[in-house]
């Protein structure tokens, strides 16, 4: 019998996003210091990539309000640092703090889009456009994510041409590299291979990270779907943390404890170590409750 792991690469970037996505719907709010102790227990543990805050309005995620010192206090570390940002105004804050790598969302869904950003699909698109020129004059990396690439709470299955759609306005905006999100963790891992396959396939030079939530435990089927469908990178958080500050319902983020360990066993190096990093996952545990 043919070993279907086959088609898995032998390296995968594994980007931890516990910093921001971990913690953004929490009810408790870390201190700076104690992010930083995270931080350095991720590195410790092999974690090379990081998305570590958001620079969004602290009055809707108070819990990411530090944006501004948590990265003036990472800003000379040697691993590869981004940022989330909502809009424009998001994007300002970020080169003022001296940001070189930032992340914008978009949604397919319209009224996710519309409740999350109170914009539609269209003009968030537009705004990106505009990020990206702006990104690019500041000399930083830029790219985005897709949220509800596979479905969505209030619309239900999301068409998969509307997700290629969207992923093509991007691309047009020269962006490399782009996020497909299982926001809602319903999407099915053949559904999850098919985008990720049609958009390799359709875009060969654009690389293309997969985050999947544990809603309905298929947080690590899903993400080895998009891996074997050529996926450059997964996202994932200690101790599965962190959900949608906007959606109920949204179960925790793939637990990068359980991938480093899954990845590893399946032959793949992704340069962490899967007895540390659930060290790194013991600390986040007991910083939270």
């Amino acid at each position: 019998m043919a070993n279907p792991w086959k088609a898995l690469p032998r390296t995968l970037r594994l980007r931890d996003v516990t910093l921001r996505d971990g913690l953004q719907n929490l009810e408790k709010v870390l201190p700076t210091q104690a992010k930083l102790e995270l931080y350095r227990a991720l590195v410790a543990a092999g974690v090379s990539e990081l998305q570590v805050t958001s620079f969004v309005n602290p009055a809707r995620v108070p819990t990411l309000a530090d944006a501004e010192a948590l990265w003036s206090a990472l800003s000379h570390e040697p691993q590869r640092l981004s940022v989330l940002v909502a809009n424009p105004r998001g994007l300002i804050r970020a080169l003022a703090a001296g940001v070189g790598e930032v992340e914008a969302v978009v949604s397919v869904s319209r009224a996710y889009n519309e409740k999350n950003a109170h914009r539609t699909p269209e003009q968030s698109l537009d705004e990106i456009a505009r990020m990206a020129g702006e990104a690019d004059t500041a000399g930083i990396r830029f790219s985005a994510a897709i949220a509800n690439a596979f479905h969505c709470f209030f619309e239900g299955d999301i068409a998969p041409a509307a997700a290629i759609d969207m992923v093509g306005r991007l691309v047009e905006m020269g962006l490399g590299e782009i996020g497909l999100a299982d926001t809602t963790g319903h999407a099915q891992p053949d559904r999850i291979w098919d985008l990720f396959d049609q958009c390799r396939r359709q875009w060969p030079a654009v690389r293309f990270g997969g985050h999947t939530h544990d809603t309905r435990g298929r947080g690590l089927v899903n993400a080895l779907a998009a891996a074997q469908a050529g996926a450059a990178w997964l996202d994932a958080t200690l101790a599965g943390l962190g959900g949608s500050p906007f959606t109920a319902g949204v179960g925790g983020n793939l637990s990068i404890e359980t991938a480093a360990a899954a990845l590893a066993g399946l032959g793949i190096d992704t340069g962490i170590d899967p007895d540390r990093i659930v060290d790194a996952g013991r600390l986040a545990a007991a910083l939270v409750v």
